[in-house]
């Protein structure tokens, strides 16, 4: 007759009976015995095997240590285990390191392993132990954390991929609640790797994402907005995804579309973007360029670093060779004085052109507003309402750019305005919170809904810097980590700890200057 779980349980109670004498060593579920020294479970269905436990090394120097502290606390209720058989310490370590960014590898190193066992008189787990016992069940715990934040409320929803070090495409979902009195922070939600990028497979992977928050369905009409790129794929997963969401409204990122303004004004001065370019690559590595440059311009920055994939800041390098023009020319002269560099005689030969200094003075009088207007957008938490006064103003400013450039802005202007048909939606929902009482809604929105949103984001940023989180984690030394468990380590870092943690690490990874 097979052993019951109570005669089980009191068979192993027997057994360590005689090592519970003066402190509790053993304890026991009557499914599985724990040690407390080790923090691990003893598998055995015999007595013998937890005598033979008991004579490991490892065992002794655990025991040793504990008998060595001066808290006798560490063996009663601080070290039991919790309802899910994990030890208090190792969790607690595994969300430290996880919020820090720590590699676990690092744990493996003995003098800081001697360093944690000494001053906390626990035994430092394995990096294995942490990854196949810990991970999941603080992701798992932070999931459902996001999910009983967000409850029943009405959503929106950002998702964007990336390409990885590894070459793998990978897609982030971002998802907040929409409450009408108050703004509130987004939650990473889902980090996938996909096979490739097209409008099913993102339509898939937000389907999954959403089944995360409501597994048992029938909230689809919660789901009100979605915001992306204006990539043509993703324009299909838009109108996909509102077979499935009767209440979806897809907007593309506003800020990319200012950011497609500034391209079309980078195209407009080939001259202007030529000196840019090489004015990089002139102070790029040249430590002598760069002592020059401090000698005739003491007080002055170094011109900036263009990216072309962070939003505005060619107008700004624009700009500042606009302020900096005539100096700019004196280090030019100088450095060709003495090199025969490519990039510092194509530097010379543009800057004494008198048509470019003209479109830099063009260019500072009519498109400074646009990085302005991006740095705007790249803040959270702006009522919607004053979110379209900003964007509305600047296209109007823009729109007002005299001559034949002032048209060619005019014209991207409007099809960009055509394109994000998600956005003059929001425009009519920005008349109604503002007091208009002519503009007509489709029915199927009702009062509460067009209320919550209020608050509702018009840009991807914040999904753009989950990216940056990313590639912190997953750098050229570290590439090892399997998809699940990335997942699971960027869902714990920035999931839900962005309030849970006020580190200064995650403070610099989700600052503007992070974006991409």
């Amino acid at each position: 007759m097979p052993k019951t779980s109570s005669s089980l349980k009191s068979l192993f109670a027997q057994w360590i009976s005689s090592y519970n004498n003066q402190q509790t060593i053993f304890t026991t579920n009557g499914a599985t015995i724990f040690c407390q020294v080790c923090d691990r479970n003893i598998p055995c269905t015999k007595k013998s095997q937890v005598t033979q436990h008991v004579h490991t090394a490892v065992h002794k120097n655990g025991l040793k240590r504990k008998l060595n502290t001066s808290s006798k606390q560490l063996f009663l209720s601080e070290a039991t285990l919790n309802e899910n058989n994990l030890n208090d310490f190792n969790k607690h370590l595994c969300l430290a390191l996880v919020a820090a960014n720590i590699p676990w590898y690092k744990m493996q190193v003995p003098q800081l392993r001697t360093f944690l066992e000494k001053y906390t008189g626990k035994h430092i787990p394995d990096e294995s132990a942490l990854r196949k016992n810990y991970l999941e069940p603080c992701y798992h715990n932070t999931l459902t954390k996001i999910k009983t934040e967000i409850g029943e409320n009405n959503i929106w929803f950002a998702v964007d991929e990336t390409t990885d070090t590894n070459g793998r495409y990978v897609a982030n979902l971002l998802v907040g609640i929409l409450k009408s009195n108050t703004p509130t922070r987004p939650f990473l939600l889902t980090c996938k790797v996909l096979e490739k990028t097209n409008h099913s497979t993102v339509a898939r992977f937000i389907n999954d994402g959403l089944k995360l928050l409501w597994p048992l369905g029938g909230n689809d009409e919660k789901v009100l907005v979605m915001l992306s790129d204006a990539a043509p794929y993703m324009t299909k997963t838009g109108d996909t995804l509102k077979v499935f969401y009767p209440n979806l409204i897809h907007v593309t990122c506003v800020a990319h579309m200012m950011n497609r303004v500034a391209e079309k004004v980078r195209e407009m001065f080939p001259n202007v973007n030529k000196l840019i370019s090489n004015l990089k690559k002139v102070f790029l590595k040249a430590p002598y360029h760069v002592q020059v440059y401090k000698e005739i311009l003491p007080n002055v920055p170094l011109p900036p670093e263009p990216v072309l994939t962070r939003w505005g800041t060619w107008l700004e390098a624009a700009v500042f060779n606009c302020d900096n023009f005539e100096c700019l020319k004196k280090v030019i002269d100088k450095l060709s004085e003495e090199k025969s560099s490519v990039s510092i005689q194509k530097c010379k030969n543009i800057l004494h052109l008198q048509s470019v200094k003209n479109d830099l003075i063009f260019i500072k009088t009519n498109f400074l507003q646009i990085v302005t207007t991006i740095k705007s957008l790249e803040k959270s938490n702006t009522p919607l309402v004053d979110i379209i006064n900003i964007i509305e103003n600047t296209f109007t400013q823009l729109e007002q750019i005299p001559g034949e450039k002032g048209e060619v802005v005019k014209t991207k202007i409007l099809q960009l305005q055509q394109k994000n048909k998600g956005y003059k939606f929001l425009k009519n929902i920005g008349q109604v919170l503002s007091g208009n009482n002519t503009v007509q809604l489709p029915e199927n929105y009702s009062p509460i809904m067009v209320a919550d949103l209020q608050y509702s984001p018009v840009t991807s940023v914040d999904v753009e810097r989950s990216f940056s989180i990313y590639k912190n984690i997953l750098t050229n030394r570290r590439t090892t980590m399997t998809p699940e468990h990335i997942e699971q380590y960027i869902l714990k870092t920035t999931g839900y700890s962005l309030t849970e943690y006020s580190s200064e690490y995650v403070k610099h990874m989700l600052s503007p200057e992070n974006v991409h």
